[in-house]
């Protein structure tokens, strides 16, 4: 299906004005500016799109994302896994970009409060006239770009019209209660207005299930431990950063129900839902993840080389097929996938122990590059060392008998690799989920790549993690075990304590560098599980001290490459000074003066 992408700058609409004005049949007739915004922007509906389309651009996506400031990979920048990393993260998540989404939110309510200008049509696309679509698109940007601040700092300013100069800029933070209830109600008036399904030119714009995914994910984090919990009740602010009543089980039903009214759609399905073995499954998982569009697909953006946004492969791919692999995956993440057969892997078993990355949970592989992994060919220069393209990121000791010592040889993908030294990557695994092997990875935004935002899997886990709150193990067991088989694992037959392990542990494997892990462990109040020392591996073929030989199954042994630590004050980000000095009625989150 043809795809188009939509987050145009800013810039577009500037230069449409410009055209126009310079299309007039003189100079004297040119508009002033403001009649062009007013009179002519509005009244126009291409200029209204490019304006509707640049309210897109500021959704997070890209490789990794939060991935780099929690357990699943390790930061670029090389520091350690601690409150002054998660702050000062250099692509600045850690802080929850309060400014930026407010500009984001500033942004919707100016097009929201001018989009009636826009001559009222009959007709039909998808089901939806344009000026309800229009609409529909606004108020679901508006209720995002909410639920991200929340997510991060709890209750903020509830902003819903633009500010002129001449308003005051001092506004308090509403409850975290009435944030959760104003996006909730933004998203059910976004799903009257929008289309079930965009075709056409309206591919990959928001639809009518994403408005209500949205709310899924939003009465799920609602319910959650963080928002339901005493340990903030000597701030004093507590209806800041959750509920101060006692009615959480109507917040977990509400969570359930809003995950059903996805489900009950019909329209979004798993990805090749039975695959035949779990090499089938491994298989499936990277098609969907390399494919434009998908039947799980709720809520994508679509990045094009055509538009001069396409993939930047060499960020992530191994430094020894020309990348930086700034996405790697810790020893903790590698850890967490089951093996095969269901049961926990563990580095205490021998067996295990041995050969870490046999017989591992199908995604296992769909998801991670490990050492002897078959990933692409080598650039032409090294083909010749290694024609098929193994991923070699340990350390081969040769006995050398003319010195009659062990000469050390270097992966090609090592640190130590003749081919590119260092790299960021020190886990021993890299990021395979959304690369596509044969893709010239050598050529700057080579090819098209849609980033999922919200898929299908998310909403059966969310629903499945209701139930399990509410006490209905059966029926989480049915929703989760979709996600198994399509897996192509064992079925769970847990209930209570074990089952909602099993699941937690679920959900960390099946949406890994999808940007939930970093919020997951925030709401179920676990930062202590992520935030700790960080491992990878060393990875040696070691030579037999009698025989000379070098081993062909190497040693790999978790080594810690940062360390880790936690403050409860993290589990919300702090607003910033210079926020504070501008806004005198605000007030920071616990732990932040």
């Amino acid at each position: 299906m043809k795809n188009r992408k939509i987050n145009k700058l800013n810039t577009f609409l500037i230069i449409a004005l410009m055209l126009m004005a310079s299309c007039s049949k003189s100079a004297l007739d040119t508009k002033p500016s403001t009649q062009f915004a007013e009179q002519d922007v509005w009244s126009d509906a291409s200029l209204v799109q490019l304006n509707l389309n640049s309210l897109y651009a500021g959704i997070p996506a890209g490789f990794g994302l939060t991935a780099n400031i929690c357990d699943e990979s390790r930061p670029s920048s090389g520091a350690d896994v601690n409150m002054a990393n998660m702050l000062l993260s250099p692509d600045n998540s850690g802080w929850g970009n309060w400014s930026g989404h407010f500009r984001n939110i500033r942004a919707c309510n100016v097009f929201l409060e001018n989009v009636s200008k826009l001559p009222a049509t009959t007709a039909l696309f998808d089901g939806v006239t344009v000026n309800s679509r229009y609409k529909g698109e606004a108020i679901f940007l508006r209720a995002y770009y909410y639920q991200l601040l929340i997510n991060y700092f709890g209750g903020v300013p509830l902003i819903k019209t633009s500010y002129k100069l001449t308003d005051s800029f001092s506004i308090a933070r509403n409850s975290y209660a009435d944030c959760v209830k104003f996006i909730i109600d933004e998203c059910d008036a976004a799903a009257a207005l929008l289309p079930s399904v965009n075709t056409g030119v309206n591919n990959g714009r928001v639809t009518k299930g994403a408005a209500l995914a949205l709310k899924s994910r939003v009465l799920l984090y609602a319910a959650s431990d963080l928002h339901n919990s005493s340990s903030f009740s000597s701030f004093a602010h507590p209806e800041l950063v959750g509920y101060t009543d006692a009615n959480r089980s109507q917040r977990w039903k509400a969570a359930k129900d809003a995950a059903k009214a996805v489900i009950d759609l019909g329209i979004y399905s798993l990805f090749n839902p039975a695959p035949a073995s779990g090499n089938e499954a491994t298989i499936n998982y990277q098609k969907y993840f390399t494919s434009i569009q998908g039947t799980e697909d709720i809520y994508v953006r679509f990045f094009n080389v055509s538009a001069n946004q396409g993939a930047n492969y060499w960020v992530v791919v191994p430094n020894g097929f020309g990348g930086i692999e700034a996405v790697g995956g810790t020893s903790e993440l590698v850890d967490a996938f089951e093996m095969s057969d269901g049961t926990t892997f563990s580095r205490t078993n021998p067996a295990q122990n041995l050969q870490p990355y046999l017989n591992r949970d199908p995604r296992f592989y769909a998801y991670l590059l490990y050492e002897g992994a078959v990933f692409r060919p080598r650039p032409s220069s090294y083909a010749t060392i290694d024609p098929i393209g193994v991923l070699q990121a340990g350390t081969w000791e040769v006995w050398d008998a003319a010195s009659n010592t062990v000469k050390l040889k270097f992966g090609l993908d090592s640190r130590n690799s003749a081919l590119y030294g260092g790299g960021y990557n020190n886990t021993g695994t890299s990021m395979f989920k959304y690369i596509n092997p044969k893709t010239d990875m050598f050529v700057n935004q080579s090819a098209d790549l849609t980033w999922r935002i919200m898929r299908y899997s998310e909403i059966i886990l969310n629903y499945a993690e209701a139930c399990i709150e509410l006490g209905l193990d059966e029926e989480a067991r049915t929703y989760i075990n979709k996600i198994r088989t399509r897996a192509g694992m064992p079925n769970f037959t847990e209930s209570g304590a074990e089952l909602k392990a099993r699941y937690r542990n679920e959900r960390r494997t099946e949406l890994v560098y999808e940007d939930h892990r970093f919020f997951d462990v925030r709401r179920w109040m676990k930062g202590s599980d992520a935030y700790h020392d960080i491992h990878g591996v060393d990875i040696v073929y070691k030579c037999d001290p009698v025989t000379k030989v070098t081993a062909t199954i190497p040693t790999i042994t978790p080594t810690k490459i940062m360390t880790g630590s936690w403050n409860d004050k993290a589990y919300f980000m702090p607003i910033s000074r210079d926020e504070m000095n501008k806004n005198k009625k605000l007030f920071n989150n616990p732990g932040y003066n």
